[in-house]
């Protein structure tokens, strides 16, 4: 992006943009150009996706030089290039895979950049790619000072959007008819000054120059988005004015069906209702439409609750868009595992207040059980110590009719009910914690807790206390066996105890009895009717911290393959048989797509952790272990073999890159990886990874694999010079058979 608003891409983000098929050749079965090492082509997906990022950074850049300068609806002189720009930007992203047909800008409020103000917070979605200010500052930083001014353009474009008072903005891809896309931009454009006017938009296409109609919404309000319908449909205040009072009218009445009651406002009905959706031209761009924070994609179903609430949070924050936002975030925020106690506590008190309107609504008391039940299931994800550091006081309902001041940390009598039970389960967490070590006193309030939480009676709860300690002995030492017989009691709760189990207690058993606690939790769950929810908690965990290796992270990708396979036989491995790659037939597809769909949902994070994997292997190759966690180089071999075979068993695009690079590199006896200090006294290990990923390409991969198959191996007779053993030549002389194998089955499948 250049200083004037350029933004044309340099040579090698064009480069990339245009190799973004690189996720895509592989799926078609093409080569990518060259033959890159794991480190190296996962460095290389992340620019891609960077060069889609920048891309929605521009677009959102040059939409705010619209909302800040009112000159842009009339002939302004940079006008025609600042549209010209955004027309080829616009064009680029739909050229973008899983770009779901929509850009979305919304306000969030809650930066992961903790120099960057609330107010100024926003991110950009494109499917399942994301950017924010600090993905701005990490493409800065890995672009090589290509980009340097990236974070500065979005927060000066979040700037804009705050001032102007957006909590949302929808660009529909393609856009369309560009003359239609340019009116709705250059009606944006001179909305403000006309909101606070009362006049009209004087807008300047070409040669002609109109008046577009400032249309207020069924409360009265000037709206955007109707604004945008009067200009692109050519239609009079007054035929907007009619339409806007038929369409209220019928959502207003009680006889009709609970589907027209899911529309978010006229707006909505309008485009939503089959009768005046195919009369109408849909705006291409839509401002602060309700929709937008409370739904994903373009035909999700909502309940009318849903939407009535969303409603019942605009009213509330009057005449501050970002104050609407905050509140429905406060309901149905989505990050509620990953937030701080300041955000905790400011949400708090949103939903708080948002509590008190539902209360006088006492015909429409769905939306008070809409309300508490969506934040107790949000509540529940925050973590312990973030609940450990709130404070809260029951508001007095007295008081309030009053018209007393609250006091400092008021909260609504139910909301603080669920935060003092929350607070009160850490407390009794951290006592079946504590019980593995030294001898704990439960009382009654601890174990009515536990029969809330996991929703069984007391006398279930103490039993399953007791289950739980005398699996741990005298001196904290961890019983395999005690914990099998344990096994049918633990899997009648199993919503909760594998959640506790993992989160809980595989940091606090003694070293000695790692292996036994993690190969215990295998054997449970390989018994779990759940799998989906084991599997968002294994995954979850495992990208929480990309930076950081922890021993529980090679049986974490175990578990997820005993989750994906269901072969029950497996719970007495210690390691994955990698004959499952070939198995196929008992595969759980529904849990492998449910996989798929949150490594593609957590890309960076996931592609990060791989990457961090990868670098500590070599590491502890040169060194004998890891410099900072001390993990062994077998258990990072193990760890890398685990991944690739789950990366095989699940059908997603950023593990059949992975799969394809890592064979490249394994598959290349030049490769550093098998000239470490250590790497000779690992060979053995190394062809056994190379043997998964050579498998895993044969069942992921195409056509196009096979070229790269067939060098490696050409290269049996240098792997036999690695090491001078009779084992390991024996081994070496399989590569040739483990290639045919793959090559077999990519063509048999094609």
């Amino acid at each position: 992006m250049n200083d004037d608003g350029g933004v044309a891409l340099d040579p090698e983000a064009q480069r990339l943009f245009e190799q973004f098929g690189g996720l895509e050749a592989f799926q078609k079965g093409r080569p990518t150009a060259g033959t890159r090492h794991l480190a190296e082509s996962l460095l290389e997906a992340q620019k891609r996706h960077d060069a889609v990022r920048i891309l929605m950074v521009q677009a959102t850049w040059l939409l705010s030089r619209y909302l800040a300068d009112e000159h842009f609806a009339v002939n302004e002189e940079r006008e025609p290039r600042v549209l010209g720009k955004m027309a080829e930007v616009m064009g680029r992203l739909c050229q973008a895979p899983g770009h779901l047909g929509f850009m979305l800008i919304r306000f969030r409020g809650a930066p992961t950049d903790l120099d960057l103000p609330q107010v100024y917070d926003y991110e950009l979605v494109l499917g399942h790619t994301l950017a924010d200010s600090r993905v701005a500052l990490d493409i800065a930083r890995r672009s090589g000072g290509r980009w340097p001014k990236l974070p500065d353009q979005l927060r000066e474009a979040f700037t804009v959007l705050a001032e102007y008072g957006v909590n949302n903005i929808y660009l529909r891809l393609p856009v369309g008819d560009p003359s239609g896309f340019a009116l709705c931009l250059k009606i944006l454009s001179g909305f403000r000054n006309a909101r606070t006017s009362g006049k009209p938009i004087l807008v300047q296409t070409g040669a002609e120059r109109r008046t577009v109609p400032l249309i207020n919404d069924e409360n009265l309000f000037p709206d955007p988005n109707l604004t945008m319908i009067a200009g692109l449909n050519r239609f009079s205040a007054k035929a907007m004015e009619t339409l806007v009072e038929k369409v209220d009218r019928r959502l207003r009445q009680r006889v009709v069906t609970s589907a027209v009651h899911r529309y978010a406002g006229v707006y909505n009905a309008v485009l939503g209702v089959p009768k005046l959706r195919d009369q109408i031209k849909k705006p291409p761009v839509e401002l602060n439409n309700v929709k937008w924070l409370i739904v994903e994609t373009e035909n999700q179903v909502v309940s009318a609750e849903k939407v009535r609430l969303a409603k019942l949070a605009m009213d509330l924050s009057g005449a501050s868009p970002q104050q609407a936002a905050k509140m429905i975030q406060s309901v149905y925020g989505d990050d509620y595992a990953r937030i701080n106690k300041l955000i905790l506590g400011e949400r708090l008190h949103l939903s708080s207040n948002l509590l008190h309107a539902a209360d006088q609504r006492p015909k429409e008391r769905h939306l008070t059980r809409e309300l508490l039940g969506n934040l107790q299931v949000r509540l529940d994800l925050v973590k312990d110590e973030v609940m450990d550091d709130i404070h809260v006081v029951e508001e007095m309902d007295e008081d309030r009719r009053m018209g007393k001041a609250p006091a400092p940390g008021a909260v609504h009598s139910q909301v603080y009910r669920m935060v003092s039970f929350l607070k009160g389960r850490s407390a009794t967490r951290k006592k079946m914690v504590g019980m593995v070590r030294q001898p704990i006193s439960f009382t009654a309030r601890d174990y009515e807790i536990l029969a809330r939480d996991f929703r069984i009676s007391v006398a279930e709860a103490e039993m399953l206390v007791r289950k739980l300690k005398a699996c741990f002995g005298a001196e904290g030492r961890f019983s395999k066996s005690v914990f099998a017989d344990a096994v049918d009691l633990f899997r009648r709760y199993e919503k909760k105890i594998f959640h506790f189990l993992w989160h809980h207690m595989k940091d606090v058993v003694l070293p000695e009895d790692r292996t036994a606690f993690l190969n215990a939790l295998q054997a449970l769950t390989a018994q779990m009717d759940q799998p989906k929810k084991a599997m968002k908690i294994l995954l979850e965990d495992l990208c929480a911290d990309p930076a950081v290796i922890q021993f529980s992270d090679n049986k974490a990708i175990m578990l997820a393959n005993l989750i994906v396979h269901r072969d029950k036989s497996m719970t007495d491995y210690d390691v994955t048989p990698e004959d499952i790659v070939l198995s196929r037939h008992s595969i759980d597809t529904m849990v492998a797509q449910y996989a798929s769909w949150r490594i593609a949902k957590a890309h960076d994070l996931f592609s990060s952790k791989v990457q961090t994997i990868h670098k500590k292997l070599i590491e502890a190759l040169h060194l004998g272990q890891t410099g900072d966690q001390q993990i062994p180089v077998a258990v990072l071999l193990n760890l890398e073999r685990e991944l690739f075979i789950f990366l095989s068993l699940v059908p997603c695009d950023t593990g059949k890159l992975m799969l394809r690079s890592a064979a490249d590199e394994y598959g290349d006896p030049a490769a550093a990886i098998y000239h470490q200090k250590e790497s000779e006294r690992c060979m053995g290990p190394l062809l056994q990874n190379l043997r998964v990923a050579v498998r895993g390409v044969g069942c992921a991969g195409g056509m196009g694999d096979v070229p790269a198959l067939e060098r490696i191996k050409a290269q049996e007779e240098s792997f036999l010079r690695l090491k001078k053993d009779r084992n390991h030549r024996a081994q070496a002389r399989l590569i040739t058979e483990w290639v045919d194998e793959a090559v077999k089955i990519i063509k048999f499948r094609y």
